[in-house]
């Protein structure tokens, strides 16, 4: 039981120190445990609304970047199919300018082979034309050679004589 009662006098020593501390602090303490709420419910109020503020960007940041997502792959996709159009039109044009050329090659050919043909036949031709000329010069002075040597025939025939072979030699040329 002693000790029961030491505990009773302890408490009733702690009671009254807790009441002297009262009267004298009382009031300053209340005013301090009275700020001290209102800083924490302003931090609180505050936290939240820093909480919802950045919510609120996170999200609107979210939101901005799924938009130029999208939007770069909207472009991403548009210039994709640009250049395969173009790489198209490109093996299109390469494919059509390689038949061209082919065929211009093949044309080109078949025209050389048949001016050399012709330019071949014009050339025996013009041989035949001018050995023939020739033949027929050397027929015609042979004649008018015996014609002379056989006539005795005076300069001014012979030099027309020989005025008409010349002009004959330049309208066969």
């Amino acid at each position: 039981m002693a000790t029961k009662a030491t505990t009773q006098a302890s408490n009733e020593v702690l009671g009254e120190l807790e009441q002297l501390r009262m009267i004298v602090f009382g009031a300053a303490k209340q005013e301090l445990e009275d700020k001290i709420e209102n800083l924490n419910q302003r931090f609180s109020a505050e936290m939240q609304q820093l909480q919802s503020d950045i919510s609120k960007q996170y999200t609107e940041i979210q939101k901005t970047i799924a938009e130029n997502q999208t939007h770069l792959l909207n472009k991403l996709s548009e210039t994709d199919n640009t250049q395969e159009n173009n790489q198209h039109k490109l093996l299109e044009i390469t494919e059509s300018l390689s038949a061209q050329i082919e065929i211009a090659e093949s044309a080109s050919q078949d025209d050389t082979q048949k001016l050399h043909e012709r330019l071949d036949s014009e050339v025996n031709k013009l041989q035949a034309d001018l050995q023939q000329a020739v033949e027929q010069l050397m027929t015609k002075l042979d004649a008018v050679s015996d014609n002379l040597s056989n006539s005795k025939t005076d300069r001014k025939t012979l030099a027309q004589l020989l005025t008409d072979v010349a002009t004959n030699l330049d309208a066969d040329d």
